[in-house]
């Protein structure tokens, strides 16, 4: 029965997989050879769409990876092929789906035995899910048309079969000999017409061959021998292996791959799809036990972004139909704005780095890039230029001294000098302007006046608008509201709106009374002259009187008749002024007829195009009123070349530059005096130290670090605090200036994911996080803070996202371990007992009690001398298979190196290929690698031997985060040596919980 039903599933497959290939071949034999302008592309010479043949590449490679038998109501028992390509394959009958259909979305979490409701299918049930391999390196291509591994499980029971085109051709030709041994000569009769069909039916038989003649006698005498009766004995009872010969079981991983199992994106726990699918929009923190796929998870979800494009985008109403309300719909706003390149996914260690980039070459993310924090920092060191100072003699390098603390890493820490920067420069920001005087140095005396005019005013105007600044800078702290964020913007955009209202080329200036006014248009000055009260005729005995609904706007004019009595104001006096009917009294005694007015009325008289001239008195003669233009915008005589600079760095050596406006001397001055304090970070960090101390929250490391910042030294932690300090008021600041390079916001990139997110400082993940592209905040962090072993013991991850929410999600399924369910159960009560984890689960506890004496568990080994140290940790490597990856983990590098050069002749003389690897290097499976814990933080191994578990200071939580690394990083053979006859106490209870889930004393 199995038999049968091995051959009919891998059968089944093999003829969707090569209708599959088929087409797949066809489409890029298509793209290769097609004339893409026949009938593909018009005259116009429209743009083709971007090469398909890439994407049926991969289809060819991957084909599907999942088959999901599903009994419904309303359409019977169905299958579906879910992919990890986005290929379509337009066989309906195939069942092929691919991820981001709503389908696909649906399967990749189905299990045997789940049920569910939909509007498609109605109720249903999953009857069955098989799983498959495929063959890479060398052996993909003659394999291209088959798997390497399907395994099975549902109604039918569990299964496995390797290699399924050899496994249904071996059953076939084991199917051949039997009907050829078992034909008679004459032809069997018909067989009934209800009869099932016989093997014969498919396989014809062999065709009947003529015995040879028989030879004549030969001339010479032969020797007749007796037959006896009996015979002799023999072994006779045993059965025949009919089955062709197998080398064994064959590992689903090719020898060569070392990252990790990509079976996680076509098939999904729960917890992992709430990562997966989750919204492009927004950050989320994946937390799990060691081995839960949460790196798995992060890298699903940035496949999904990167794979989602208008192809994949589905209307909502048909999403819900078939999802239901479970999972988040993925809208067209968000198709196409993620790309492999323009994302990033960054790790502490180079040992991650090589890890997840085999991973994502595997599912084919090649092209994303993975970077070490110590990448990021120093590019964004040399953006920054952090090192930089404008102070003479001043050079920044670094500290080569180590500060022990972890408080100034720490979000506290950067809040703290936010605030004191914001208070420093809040007190110096008017301070530090220009004046007029010092404008007008780089213009030629006859020159400066007309620089004076317009600067003064804008200087004038500018610290208005600074004012509103520097009170914000000076508040004292509000929540997680940074001071000084988008300083360098709000500072730039204050400098050019007063530029744009005061020194635009269209901005009209005039002189009245000795007085300089401005506006923006005729408009504008004609508001300003009513409000100014300003006196204005138009002919010598007519002067403009401005009205308002009350009547006059200047009190001190009196308004009389011809023949010189009072008019009290009313509707009909407007009417008779225009008649010139009503005279009007100034201050002085001086009468003019009265020419009603208001500012729409002055506006039209001021535009060139009017006929009627507005005029003012000037040293008792009315004159023309001057209107001038752009004053800003006129091009002055630069100082000689004999002086050279001014004071603030114009560059006057330039026999190009002959003249320069007040705008560009206002602008260049100005920015250098607001921008120079943000631009050179670490000289207002230092400032900031020794003025405001009371702003940090520890004196004593204040007074430490302001002492090693006075000799110009910065530690890897001050870098991350000024890169951070940077970040924030260079936020939005995107100035086409290219004398303020540093300030300028770098390329975001368009989703961020950071790996083991536990062991980088609180700033040093805000800093990472912070180059995601704002937009859409499309961040996933990943880590488990009971894996900590950098920078303390404790982070407070919602620190590093200031003023956002950030979803949690729990990964609490082992998955690392579950092919060795007794080891997983062992790290399950590792983490209860000595990390204060949740009890193992019910599912873990009864999968390890289910495997019965075939129970694979951790071995606990005593080891009292080094030379049973040595003689185990060989015994363990000679066990290990060549296709096995193998480390053997010490609680410091020191031991590790000691342990090695121990064995290292012995090591060689079994022909063992080991290393001291401080670096760990996966690639190489054959080494045997001697390392520190620490060092294999993050990876996994097939066989893990962890040597002196006493050791370990148990009353240290990054101890016990260490252990509790070493013993999640087994695959399938953990063993751990132990110096003493007897476990330490905490040992003890862990052992005690793990007897009492497997039932044993």
């Amino acid at each position: 029965m199995s038999d049968a039903r091995d051959r009919a599933y891998s059968q089944a497959e093999l003829t969707i997989l090569e209708g599959v290939i088929d087409y797949a071949d066809r489409m890029i034999h298509e793209e290769r050879h097609l004339d893409v302008r026949g009938g593909m592309a018009d005259a116009t010479g429209v743009s083709l769409p971007p090469s398909t043949a890439p994407l049926y590449n991969q289809l060819r490679r991957h084909a599907y990876a999942k088959t999901v038998v599903i009994d419904t109501a309303r359409k019977g028992r169905i299958e579906i092929r879910l992919s990890t390509t986005e290929a379509t394959y337009p066989n309906a009958a195939s069942g092929y789906c691919t991820p981001h259909n709503p389908i696909g979305r649906l399967v990749v979490t189905l299990s045997p035995n789940d049920e569910g409701e939909n509007k498609i299918w109605g109720e249903y049930t999953v009857a069955e899910v098989r799983s498959f391999d495929r063959y890479a390196g060398q052996k993909f291509e003659p394999n291209v048309r088959n798997f390497l591994q399907m395994s099975f499980e549902g109604d039918n029971g569990k299964g496995n079969v390797t290699d399924l085109r050899g496994f249904v051709q071996a059953k076939r030709s084991r199917t051949r000999k039997k009907i050829a041994s078992d034909t008679p000569l004459a032809a069997p009769p018909p067989a009934p017409a209800d009869a099932p069909i016989s093997p014969g039916a498919i396989f014809p038989p062999r065709a009947i061959v003529a015995r040879p003649p028989v030879a004549p006698l030969p001339s010479v005498r032969i020797t007749q021998l007796s037959i006896a009766e009996e015979c002799d004995a023999l072994d006779t009872g045993f059965d025949i292996d009919d089955a062709e010969w197998s080398a064994g079981e064959v590992d689903n991983q090719p020898e060569d791959y070392f990252g990790l199992n990509e079976r996680f994106l076509t098939h999904q726990t729960m917890e992992q799809n709430q990562v997966i699918s989750r919204s492009p929009f927004g950050a989320m923190f994946v937390q799990g036990i060691a081995g839960s796929g949460k790196t798995s998870a992060a890298l699903g979800r940035t496949k999904m972004l990167t794979t989602f494009n208008m192809n994949q985008v589905f209307d909502e109403a048909s999403f819900r139909d078939v999802v239901g309300d479970d999972q988040a719909y993925w809208a067209k706003q968000y198709a196409g704005q993620f790309s492999q390149d323009s994302c990033v996914g960054f790790v502490r260690t180079g040992e991650l780095i090589q890890y997840l980039e085999e991973t994502c070459r595997r599912i084919e993310l090649q092209h994303l890039p993975i970077l070490e924090y110590k990448e990021l920092q120093t590019r964004l060191r040399d953006h920054r230029r952090i090192t930089h100072s404008d102070i003479a003699g001043r050079r920044w390098s670094g500290f080569a001294g180590v500060r022990g603390e972890h408080v100034s890493t720490r979000m506290v820490w950067l809040h703290a000098a936010d605030q004191a920067i914001g208070r420093l420069i809040g007190r110096r920001l008017l301070d530090v302007l220009p004046s007029a005087e010092e404008l007008t140095e780089p213009f030629e005396p006859d020159a400066r006046d007309k620089v004076r005019r317009v600067t003064g005013i804008a200087l004038d105007e500018l610290r208005r608008e600074l004012r509103d600044i520097a009170s914000d800078l000076l508040l004292p702290p509000r929540g997680d509201r940074f001071t000084t964020d988008r300083l360098a913007s709000r500072l730039t955009a204050k400098v050019d709106n007063v530029r744009k209202r005061v020194m635009g080329t269209k901005v009209i200036w005039t002189r009245i009374d000795g007085k300089i006014l401005f506006a923006s248009d005729e408009q504008a000055l004609a508001q300003q002259l009513v409000e100014l009260k300003t006196a204005l005729y138009f002919r010598p005995a007519q002067r403009l009187v401005f009205l308002g609904a009350d009547g006059l706007i200047d009190k001190s004019l009196e308004l009389i008749t011809t023949a010189g009595e009072p008019v009290a104001w009313s509707d009909n006096v407007r009417t008779q002024m225009s008649r010139y009917q009503v005279i009007v009294r100034e201050p002085s005694g001086k009468c003019f007829h009265a020419v009603p007015s208001d500012a729409n009325h002055l506006y039209l008289r001021l535009l060139p195009e009017s006929s009627e001239r507005v005029l003012v008195p000037v040293a008792g003669e009315l004159h023309r009123l001057p209107l001038a233009r752009g004053w800003g915008r006129q091009k002055l005589a630069l100082r000689g070349a004999e002086d050279d600079q001014s004071a603030d760095g114009i560059s006057l050596e330039n026999s190009a530059q002959k003249t320069m406006t007040p705008e560009s001397i206002f602008m260049h001055v100005v920015q250098q005096r607001l921008l120079q304090p943000l631009a050179n970070i670490a000289d207002t960090y230092l400032a900031a130290l020794q003025e405001f101390p009371d702003a940090f929250p520890d004196a004593e490391l204040v007074s430490s670090v302001r002492l090693q910042l006075e000799k110009f030294r910065l530690a890897d932690a001050d870098i991350d605090t000024m890169l951070c300090l940077a970040h924030l008021v260079g936020r939005d600041f995107r100035s086409g200036n290219r004398r303020w390079p540093q300030l300028q916001e770098p390329v975001f990139f368009q989703a961020v994911f950071v790996d083991e997110v536990q062991d980088f400082t609180e700033q040093q993940v805000f800093l990472m996080v912070e180059q995601a592209n704002p937009a859409y905040r499309a961040v996933t962090v990943a880590g488990d803070l009971a894996q900590k072993l950098h920078h303390g013991n404790s982070i407070d991850l919602t620190a590093c996202f200031p003023g956002q929410s950030i979803p949690n999600i729990q990964l609490t399924e082992n998955l690392r371990q579950s092919d060795r369910p007794g080891i997983a159960l062992f790290s399950a009560c590792f983490r209860a007992v000595m990390q204060g984890g949740s009890q193992p689960s019910e599912k873990l506890t009864s999968a390890s009690r289910l495997q019965g004496d075939a129970l694979v568990m951790p071995r606990f080994k005593t080891c009292t001398t080094d030379e049973e140290v040595d003689a185990r940790i060989l015994e363990e490597l000679s066990q290990t298979q060549r296709y096995q990856t193998a480390a053997i983990l010490f609680s410091t590098a020191a031991e590790a190196s000691r342990v090695f050069k121990r064995l290292e002749n012995n090591l060689k003389e079994q022909l063992i290929d080991a290393k001291l690897s401080e670096k760990v290097d996966l690639a190489r499976r054959y080494i045997r690698h001697f390392a520190d814990v620490a060092n294999a933080k993050g990876l996994e191994f097939d066989v893990v031997v962890l040597v002196g578990v006493d050791g370990y200071d148990l009353a240290r939580v990054s101890d016990i985060n260490r252990l509790y690394v070493g013993v999640t990083r087994a695959r399938q053979r953990l063993t751990i040596l132990n110096h003493r006859k007897t476990l330490a106490a905490p040992w003890s209870r862990v052992l005690s919980l793990y007897q009492a889930c497997l039932g044993v004393s």
